[in-house]
């Protein structure tokens, strides 16, 4: 991922509401979500054989992975990234291992951010409310379409539009505001390859189950459907 808008609050009846678009390289090969790894949903990288982003049913809960800043100089070979959000989370030593990250956890009582920079890791709660994660870090951009954004009932079955509300407006563009400001969704080239916004989710976590909706074309003219989930327990 290179966006996470995050509402967190512990005594809603959906807790967690997550919308985000992850940021690649356009040719980068991957697989849509579904269970790829026991009890995980998510798209799969096929180059790295990890995900941004896994939704686990059961626990209940939503990892999602950002790359950080600074870039790392190069040390050989480092593990993927994409490893981080299906598993338990490695000590401290371990992390040290990985290029640049943000990890965030998600589970109905709690959110917890974990952050390595190449000098120090940091791993932090998440107070109720609204927040915005980018590449530099978590609330260092404001993005005005979260703060507005109605409080959805996003029950599993449902149609994204009537499921979702607000929410599917707020990943259909916009611009952030702050220490980093950039569009929400971008589309570049670098070295020659394009870079873009290539996929987009909507998860959430609350008293009527989990749901996640994906979409492989983010932006107004996006084509929503519900990834299907077995029932928590």
């Amino acid at each position: 991922m290179c966006t996470v808008l995050l509402r967190f609050d512990p005594d809603s009846p959906w807790p967690v509401l997550l919308a985000a678009v992850r940021d690649e390289y356009l040719a980068r090969p991957w697989e849509p979500p579904a269970e790829h790894w026991p009890g995980r949903f998510g798209g799969r990288d096929s180059t790295g054989g990890g995900t941004w982003l896994a939704v686990d049913p059961h626990r209940p809960g939503v990892n999602a992975l950002l790359n950080g800043f600074p870039h790392l100089p190069p040390l050989g070979d480092r593990p993927t990234r994409g490893a981080l959000p299906l598993g338990a989370v490695p000590a401290d030593d371990v992390l040290r291992t990985f290029d640049a990250f943000h990890l965030l956890l998600a589970e109905p009582e709690e959110v917890a951010l974990i952050s390595w920079n190449g000098t120090s890791v940091e791993r932090r709660l998440l107070a109720p409310g609204d927040h915005v994660i980018v590449n530099q870090g978590l609330d260092v951009n404001d993005f005005a379409p979260l703060r507005a954004a109605g409080t959805p009932d996003p029950k599993p079955g449902l149609p994204t539009a009537e499921a979702w509300g607000d929410w599917v407006g707020l990943l259909s563009g916009g611009d952030f505001t702050g220490a980093a400001p950039r569009p929400l969704l971008i589309r570049k080239e670098i070295d020659g390859l394009e870079y873009g916004s290539g996929s987009a989710a909507l998860v959430a976590i609350g008293e009527a189950g989990v749901r996640y909706d994906f979409t492989a074309n983010p932006g107004r003219s996006a084509l929503w459907r519900e990834i299907p989930l077995p029932d928590g327990g």
